[in-house]
């Protein structure tokens, strides 16, 4: 399972978790997984997703509304595992004002998407990032297993 996400040239690194069922609204500090799509190494796409907060994923949503996000192509994405595994995703597109996850389903290859909102609680649209796999190794265990301190998002 993801246990971490790193974009170095955006300021991110975040624990993932899966979120938990008695929370109908993601939580804040951490990323979180969507359970119905793959994990890394299982040749489809990973859909992690957080909020577009200070310290989560606000720099994706900030640099997609400069050029629609072009600065972005060509990031490294870093995604580990709690086998301590890391895999490595360079971004490919930025989609801003998505409403569905349908092409991430679809995806017959190694991907990693990133979603974070475009707006209040409740906002629909979401900004999309897709990154291909480009390698993947073994990891230390520390780096792998960040300690998550989810929080209720105020």
């Amino acid at each position: 399972m993801a246990t971490r996400v790193v974009i170095r040239d955006l300021g991110i690194d975040l624990p993932v978790i899966d979120q938990p069922d008695a929370y109908d609204y993601p939580l804040c500090d951490v990323a979180m997984y969507l359970r119905d799509l793959g994990q890394p190494g299982f040749g489809g796409a990973t859909y992690l997703y957080a909020h577009a907060r200070t310290g989560m994923f606000l720099p994706i949503l900030t640099a997609s509304k400069i050029e629609n996000g072009a600065r972005m192509l060509g990031l490294t994405v870093e995604v580990y595992t709690s086998d301590d595994q890391r895999f490595v995703y360079q971004i490919t597109e930025v989609r801003r004002h998505q409403l569905d996850l349908d092409d991430a389903v679809a995806a017959t290859t190694e991907q990693v998407w990133l979603q974070t909102s475009e707006g209040p609680k409740g906002t629909r649209p979401k900004t999309q990032v897709v990154a291909q796999f480009v390698s993947s190794g073994p990891a230390d265990h520390e780096a792998a297993h960040p300690v998550a301190k989810p929080r209720v998002c105020g």
